[in-house]
Formats: structure tokens, C-alpha cells, sequence
């Protein structure tokens, strides 16, 4: 990138804005706010940095156009919490046979309402590449389950039975496992107001699941930055609240395979029968499913209890319903 180009990207995007995080979901991790306030400009910036690292790259030409940079690394402690609507289009049992008779059609599965909790813990890692664009790692454990409304019924020689026993069953599937991830967050602004785009792509592998499941947030936000008075009684600075709205987009992987011996049947009954189908112990599962809406509204807040230490929450409604909180320290 030549010295113009980042004069002009500097002049568009280095002003006053809040650095963000990642959050993850089960299904489907997620983005979400991260910390610390960014960058400011100032006449006279009482804050000033210490760091002699080379990040971020074209940082001395930002502050020398009057930019106070946030310090350039960050290590965050995120939780997550999500409960959404899923739609689940088809629940397949197959591999299943009594003796040398195949039996993957025997049951018939009807699903209604499904909803979808879950809830994340991550490690994230940051650094600010250039003054408008933010790098991330993480890693974490998710563990939720999900529960549907769903009845079962019979394929006997061409007719489908539905057993009394066998109706408005309430089917839950736990999972739990390993959330990995990568994103990037693009800053900008004027005065005291700011804008961010967070992208990030996050891996899960379940205990439960053949493979892992894969997903990709977008986020947009736009917010305002204000200084509050410092506490000279605590020996505490001024500091810096950002507020914001924002939504989120989530585009899931939606079709998830495994073994049924993995899975706890809702009733008695289903299970004697999927137990006697399955003996061989080859029966697998395929569910379909997705979102009810890719979509949500964000509202959150950021406090920087000081230059190195952030506190953020961000909360999210409408077709999905989350809540996050992230500690943050940077060096």
C-alpha cells in the first residue's frame, strides 16, 4: 500500500471509533463486538502509547495526523448465549435392517416447532493491522441443545401407522465441542460518531456430528463515542462509553449427520424400536434444517475502564435472541 493510498484511507476511516470482537454460536458462531475505544483524533491527545511495535502498519502517519490509537494487541474472555427458532425441513433415520430386510424407510418423521439454546466461551486474540482494520483468532467450547416438536410414524407394507405413543414427542438433541475461528473487523467514522463492519468465518466440531459445522456472521454497526468524568477518590481517569445498533447476519451450514446410537430417543417405545433396527449398530441420522431468519437487531455498549482495559455487552432480539459479555486487556 503506497504512502497516498493510506493518507486517503486514513482521512476516510481514522476517526474515533471502538474496536470490536468475535462471538460465537453453536450452529452458528457469530460476530459481535470486541473493545477497547480506537481510534480518536484529538488537537492534544492526553492519552498516549507506549508501544514500540511496527503495528499497526502506517500507525506514526495516523498519529501524526492527530490520532490516538488504541495499543495494538488484544487478549479478550467472550460468553455468548443464544436461543433462536430453527425450521427444520426433514429428520431421516437410515443403515437400519432387520436381519438381511433393509429398513431405512420404517419411520416417518414429522417435525414442528423446533427452538435452539446454546451458549459459547472463547479465547480471542487481536491485533490491529492498520488503523481502520482489525485481526482476529479464537477458540472456545460451545454446549446447548435444541428441542422439537416432533411425531413418528410407521411404514408397514406401503401404509404409514402414527402410534398414539409415538405423537407430540419432545425430541432433544445436546451437543457440545471445539469452536475455532477468524474474522476481521473494518472501522470508520466522523467526529464522535463511528461505523464497523465485522466479518468471521468459525468451525465446530461436535461430539455428536460427522465433521464439523461451519458458519459465516457479517455484523454491521453504527454507534457514538463520549468520555465520561474519571474518579479522583478511586484514582480512576476519564473514560470512554461507546454506544451502538446494529444487526447481524448468520449463514449456517444446515445439514447434520451422525450416529443414532449417539442420540437419546423421547420415548420408551421409539427407542425399542430404533434399538431393534439397529443392532448392527450402522443406523445413522440426517437432519436439514435452518434459520428461521439469517437476521437479528443489536443493541450494545463499551466501557474502557482505562487504556488498557475494556467491558463489553451487547444484547440481540427480534428473530434471535443473544446476550454477550466480553473482558478485554490490551498491550
Amino acid at each position: 500500500m503506497n504512502n497516498s493510498l493510506c493518507t486517503a484511507l486514513l482521512s476516510l476511516l481514522c476517526v474515533g471509533l471502538p474496536s470490536w470482537a468475535s462471538e460465537t454460536s453453536t450452529a452458528s458462531p457469530a460476530s459481535a463486538p470486541q473493545s477497547d475505544p480506537a481510534i480518536k483524533k484529538t488537537e492534544s491527545s492526553d492519552i498516549k502509547s507506549d508501544s514500540s511495535s511496527i503495528l499497526p502498519f502506517f500507525g506514526d502517519e495516523a498519529r501524526a495526523r492527530g490520532y490516538d490509537l488504541p495499543e495494538p494487541f488484544g487478549v479478550s474472555i467472550n460468553y455468548m448465549n443464544i436461543r433462536q427458532n430453527l425450521n427444520v425441513n426433514s429428520i431421516k433415520f437410515n443403515g437400519l435392517a432387520l436381519g438381511s430386510l433393509p429398513l431405512d424407510n420404517l419411520f416417518k418423521i414429522d417435525v414442528g416447532h423446533t427452538r435452539e439454546r446454546s451458549k459459547t466461551e472463547t479465547l480471542k486474540l487481536d491485533t490491529w493491522l492498520f488503523p481502520f482494520m482489525d485481526i482476529y483468532g479464537l477458540v472456545g467450547h460451545t454446549k446447548g441443545h435444541s428441542v422439537s416438536n416432533i411425531g413418528v410414524g410407521i411404514d408397514a407394507l406401503g401404509k404409514t401407522m402414527y402410534p398414539p405413543s409415538l405423537q407430540n414427542m419432545k425430541f432433544q438433541l445436546d451437543f457440545k465441542g471445539t469452536t475455532y475461528g477468524v474474522g476481521t473487523t473494518l472501522v470508520g467514522g466522523y467526529d464522535n460518531w463511528f461505523t464497523s463492519v465485522d466479518a468471521n468465518y468459525t468451525e465446530t466440531r461436535f461430539d455428536i456430528l460427522d465433521g464439523s459445522i461451519n458458519a459465516f456472521t457479517l455484523s454491521p454497526r453504527v454507534g457514538y463515542s463520549f468520555t465520561t468524568p474519571g474518579m479522583d477518590t478511586l484514582h480512576m481517569p476519564d473514560g470512554k462509553l461507546n454506544v451502538w445498533v446494529g444487526t447481524m447476519y448468520q449463514d449456517v451450514q444446515q445439514e447434520f449427520k451422525g450416529k443414532l446410537s449417539d442420540l437419546h430417543m423421547p420415548s420408551a417405545d421409539l427407542d425399542q424400536m430404533v434399538n431393534m433396527a439397529n443392532k448392527s449398530g450402522r443406523g445413522r441420522f440426517d437432519v436439514k434444517q435452518h434459520l428461521t431468519s439469517p437476521w437479528n437487531v443489536l443493541v450494545g455498549a463499551q466501557y474502557a475502564l482505562t487504556r488498557n482495559i475494556n467491558i463489553t455487552s451487547e444484547v440481540g432480539f427480534a428473530a434471535r435472541n443473544s446476550f454477550f459479555v466480553s473482558g478485554e486487556y490490551r498491550f
